[in-house]
C-alpha cells in the first residue's frame, strides 16, 4: 500500500493519535511543516521506517515480517502463518504498529506502508520468493513444474509464475512434486525445511550440472525445488518452507509484554539511604578525579586512554574500585568536565561552572550524561576484576544506548514502592521491549543490561534491585520532584572539618569544593564510613610537601586549617607542618635542559660573564660545565650568533609544559545559565509535539474547504484579482481588503475562494467578502 492511503488514514486521526506518531517517530516531526501529506510521505521511507524498526518491540517485528511474507493479511492470517494461536496477541501487535504507522489497517485487512518490505530481508527467516527465484530455475526445470502443478494456463510468464508459487506453498504440493525422488532428495528438502534453511551452500565445481548424478542436491537443482543465484549459493523458495510448516513459522513467538513479577525488597527509607550513600560517594569520587586531572596528576597512555596502571593508583587515591574508577572518568568526559588533547588529559572551562553549582545539582548533571551517553561506560574495555581496564579509550559509541537506557530505567520504575526486581527478568523484559536498542549482538543484550544495572547502583539510581526516589523523579519527567528528590539525597556542602591527633581530618558530609579542593592539596583521601558519611583526609610528610609546591606557606597553611577546623589545630599536626618546612628546600634541583661544555676552565668563566649570554641563564656548575635551562638548539644558535663555535651533541630537546596545559575552553556560550548537564536525549518537547499536531490539524486538508471557480461579477466579467488568487490556493498571501469600513492587510494561507474567501492565519481561519479585495501579494516577495 502506498504513501497516499497512509495520508488517507491520518487524516482520520485524532490529535491524541498523531501526538503519539510524532512521540515514537520524532524524526517524522520535521516534515510536519509540510502537512499531513508530508508526514505520510516521509513515514514511508526506508530510513524512517528503519528508525520505527530499531525501536520496535518483539511482537512488532515478528508480525511485520509475518506480513511482508505474504501481504495484505487479516489478524487470522497472521495468526495462522506464525501459528501462535494467540489472535488477540497478533491483534495488539497490529495495532502498535498501525499507531506508529508501520502498518495501515483497512475494512480489517492489514496492508505494509512503504518501504517495509525492503527493510526486512529474510522475514522469519525465509529466502526469496518463487517469483523472485523463476529466472535462476533452468528452462526444463521451470517447463516440468508449470506442468505438474497444472499451471500453464496462463497467457503471460508472470502469471504463470505467481501461479506456481501459490502452488507450492500449499503442504499437499510437496507429495506431489516429489513423488518420483530419491529418498536422500527427500530427506535433504526435509532438512532444509525443518531447519528453515533457504540458503544452501554448493560445493566446489559449481554449476550443478557438474555434480554427480546420484548427488542430492543436483536432484533438487534439477528438479526446481532449489535456485542456484549465485557461483556458490543457492536459495530455498519460501514457498516450500512454508508449506513444510503447516501449523505456523513461530509458534513460540513472544507476541506480549515480559511483566515484571517484584520481589520482596528494603524497606523505602533502606533503599533511599543506601541509594543516598551510593550518589554522594560518586560525586566526591568524580570530583576527586576532577581535581586530579586539573592539577595534573594523571596521565594518559601514548596509545590513549588511561591504562590499567594509572587506573589503579588514581582509584586508591579516591577511595574507588578500578572498574568505578574507569567508568567515572567516562562519565566526566560525556559531562564534557575532562577532554583529551594533543596527549594530554584536561579539565575544561566548564569545571568553573560546575563547581559554582549547588552540590545536588552537580549530581544531576552527572546522571543527565549517563542516560544521554552514546555509549556504555567502558564498554568492551573492562575485563573481569578491572585489572585490563582502560578509561577513554576508542570505546565505539552506539546510537541507540542512550534509548535502551532509557527503556531499561523506565521499566524498573514500573516497580510498586517497597518491591525490588530480578535482574534476569528485567533484562528479558527490556530486551523485549526493543531488541535492536541493543546493537548486532556482539556483546550480548543481556550483558548490556547488566552493564547497565550496574551503572545505574554506581550512581545511586538503584539500590537493593529497587529505583531510588530520584530514579522514578527523573523517568517520571517531574523536574520539581527531581530537585526534591536530589537535594534530599545529597548532603549539603560543608566548610567545617575535624582535626584529630593522629593527623586526619574528618568532616561530617560532604565538603564545600573550595574548601575540599583545598585540603586534597595538602592532605589524601582517605575511605569515609557510609553510615555517617564522612569525608576523611589524611595528613602526611608528602601531601604538607605538595602543598608547598603549589605555592602554600606554613603560615598559609595553619590559617587555613584555623578558619575551618571546628576545635583547632592539634598539637602533633602543627609538628607535622613545622618539620617539613624546616626541611622544605634544602636541596634544590635547578631546571637544565642544556650543558655546555668548554675546552677549559678560563672560556666557561668567560662565557658565564658574557652580558651578551645572560639570555641564556647560564650556571657555572663545575670548572668546564654550564647548564642552561634552554633547549640545546635555541643554545647552539645564540652562542653562534655571540661568534663562537659550538657543536650540538644528541638531539634531545624537552620542553615544558604551558601555564594553561591544564585546561582547554569550550563553547560555554552555547550552554544555558542553568545548565544541568547534558540534555537527555534528542527528542522533541512536548511543546514541540503539541505545535506540530496542532499544525497538521489545521492544514488546508483538514478543514473540510474546497476550492471554489472564480466568481463572477454581477457585469459578467471576472475579476483579475480573483484570477491571481487561484495562484495562492494554499500558498501564502498577502490581502488587502475593505473590512468594517477601512482598509487591512490580513496574511495567511488562501483555504478557500469563492463569494467568501478564507485563510489560515496565527489566530485561526478568518473569512474575507470577495466584493471587498483590492489587492492580493506574495508575502515573501521584496
Amino acid at each position: 500500500m502506498g504513501v497516499m492511503p497512509l495520508l488517507d488514514q491520518l487524516t482520520t486521526w485524532s490529535a491524541d493519535d498523531l501526538a503519539h506518531l510524532l512521540q515514537t517517530r520524532p524524526d517524522l516531526l520535521s516534515a510536519s511543516d509540510r502537512g499531513l501529506e508530508g508526514v505520510a510521505r516521509k513515514a514511508g521511507t526506508p530510513v524512517s521506517l528503519g528508525r520505527a524498526l530499531v525501536s520496535a518491540d518483539v511482537g512488532m517485528l515478528v508480525v511485520a515480517e509475518a506480513l511482508v511474507v505474504r501481504a495484505p493479511a487479516t489478524v487470522a492470517d497472521l495468526d495462522e502463518r506464525l501459528g501462535t494461536n494467540d489472535p488477540i496477541a497478533v491483534a495488539e501487535a497490529v495495532e502498535r504498529c498501525r499507531r506508529r504507522a508501520v502498518v495501515t489497517v483497512e475494512d480489517g485487512t492489514v496492508f505494509p506502508v512503504g518501504a517495509l518490505a525492503d527493510l526486512l530481508h529474510r522475514p522469519l527467516g525465509l529466502g526469496p520468493s518463487f517469483v523472485d527465484l523463476a529466472d535462476n530455475i533452468p528452462t526444463d526445470a521451470y517447463d516440468h513444474l508449470v506442468s505438474v502443478l497444472r499451471a500453464d494456463g496462463t497467457t503471460h510468464r508472470s502469471a504463470t509464475t505467481r501461479a506456481v508459487a501459490h502452488r507450492l506453498s500449499d503442504p499437499g504440493t510437496l507429495d506431489l512434486l516429489l513423488a518420483d525422488a530419491p529418498a536422500d532428495a527427500r530427506a535433504l528438502l526435509d532438512e532444509l525445511i525443518a531447519h528453515r534453511s533457504p540458503a544452501v551452500t554448493l560445493p566446489t565445481g559449481f554449476p550443478y550440472r557438474q555434480l554427480d548424478r546420484d548427488d542430492p542436491l543436483a536432484w533438487l537443482l534439477n528438479a526446481g525445488l532449489v535456485a542456484a543465484v549465485t557461483e556458490n549459493g543457492a536459495e530455498l523458495p519460501r514457498e516450500l518452507v512454508l508449506a513444510g510448516h503447516p501449523d505456523g513459522l513461530a509458534p513460540g513467538a513472544a507476541l506480549r509484554p515480559i511483566e515484571l513479577g517484584p520481589v520482596d525488597g528494603l524497606a523505602d527509607d533502606v533503599v533511599t539511604g543506601d541509594a543516598a550513600d551510593r550518589a554522594n560517594q560518586v560525586l566526591d569520587g568524580a570530583e576527586m578525579i576532577l581535581r586530579m586531572v586539573g592539577q595534573g596528576e594523571v596521565s594518559i597512555r601514548k596509545a590513549g586512554g588511561v591504562g590499567p596502571r594509572e587506573l589503579k593508583r588514581v582509584a586508591k587515591r579516591c577511595g574507588l574500585d578500578v572498574v568505578s574508577a574507569a567508568r567515572l572518568f567516562e562519565l566526566l568526559a560525556l559531562t564534557r568536565l575532562i577532554t583529551t588533547m594533543d596527549g594530554r588529559l584536561l579539565v575544561s572551562d566548564l569545571a568553573g561552572r560546575w563547581w559554582g553549582m549547588h552540590r545536588h545539582r552537580r549530581y544531576l548533571a552527572l546522571i543527565r550524561a549517563w542516560l544521554a551517553a552514546d555509549r556504555f561506560l567502558s564498554r568492551g574495555l573492562i575485563d573481569g576484576d578491572g585489572s585490563t581496564a582502560v578509561a577513554l579509550g576508542d570505546a565505539e559509541p552506539l546510537a541507540a544506548a542512550a534509548a535502551g537506557r532509557t527503556v531499561a530505567m523506565n521499566t524498573i520504575c514500573t516497580l510498586p514502592p517497597g518491591a525490588a526486581f530480578d535482574p534476569q527478568q528485567v533484562a528479558a523484559a527490556v530486551v523485549w521491549q526493543g531488541p535492536n536498542l541493543w546493537g548486532t549482538g556482539e556483546p550480548p543484550a543481556e550483558d548490556l543490561m547488566t552493564c547497565t544495572i550496574d551503572e545505574a547502583e554506581l550512581l545511586g539510581l538503584v539500590a537493593g534491585n529497587a529505583p531510588s526516589p530520584v530514579l522514578r523523579a527523573l523517568m517520571g519527567d517531574d523536574e520539581p520532584a527531581l530537585t526534591d528528590a536530589a537535594t534530599a539525597t545529597l548532603a549539603d556542602d560543608q566548610d567545617r572539618f575535624v582535626l584529630q591527633s593522629d593527623l586526619t581530618a574528618v568532616s561530617f558530609g560532604p565538603l564545600a569544593p573550595a574548601v575540599g579542593r583545598s585540603l586534597a592539596q595538602m592532605a589524601d583521601r582517605i575511605d569515609g564510613s557510609g553510615e555517617t558519611r564522612t569525608s576523611g583526609y589524611r595528613f602526611t610528610e608528602a601531601g604538607i610537601r605538595r602543598a608547598l609546591d603549589r605555592g602554600w606557606t606554613p603560615e598559609s597553611i595553619e590559617a587555613f586549617l584555623t578558619e575551618h577546623a571546628l576545635s583547632g589545630i592539634p598539637q602533633p599536626l602543627t609538628y607535622l607542618i613545622t618539620d617539613v618546612a624546616r626541611r622544605y628546600g634544602t636541596i634544590r634541583v635547578q631546571p637544565a635542559q642544556s650543558v655546555i661544555i668548554t675546552a677549559d676552565d678560563v672560556a666557561a668563566v668567560d662565557l658565564g660573564a658574557n652580558r651578551k649570554a645572560s639570555g641564556l641563564g647560564l650556571r657555572l656548575i663545575a670548572p668546564t660545565v654550564l647548564t642552561s635551562p634552554l633547549d640545546p638548539v635555541t643554545v647552539v644558535e645564540a652562542l653562534r650568533e655571540l661568534g663562537l663555535f659550538p657543536v650540538l651533541e644528541g638531539s634531545s630537546v624537552v620542553l615544558d609544559q604551558p601555564a594553561d596545559a591544564g585546561r582547554v575552553a569550550v563553547a560555554l556560550e552555547e550552554l544555558p545559565a542553568d545548565w544541568v548537564g547534558p540534555a537527555l536525549g534528542d527528542g522533541p518537547l512536548p511543546d514541540e509535539i503539541g505545535d506540530a499536531v496542532a499544525a497538521l490539524l489545521a492544514a488546508p486538508e483538514n478543514l473540510g474547504l474546497t476550492s471554489r471557480p472564480v466568481s463572477e461579477r454581477p457585469d459578467g466579467e471576472t475579476d483579475t484579482i480573483d484570477r491571481r488568487l487561484q495562484a495562492f490556493w494554499r500558498r501564502a498571501a498577502a490581502i488587502d481588503a475593505v473590512v468594517d469600513g477601512a482598509a487591512q492587510t490580513i496574511t495567511g494561507v488562501v483555504v478557500a475562494i469563492g463569494p467568501t474567501v478564507a485563510l489560515l492565519t496565527t489566530t485561526g481561519v478568518i473569512e474575507v467578502p470577495a466584493g471587498s479585495l483590492l489587492d492580493v501579494t506574495d508575502p515573501t516577495a521584496g
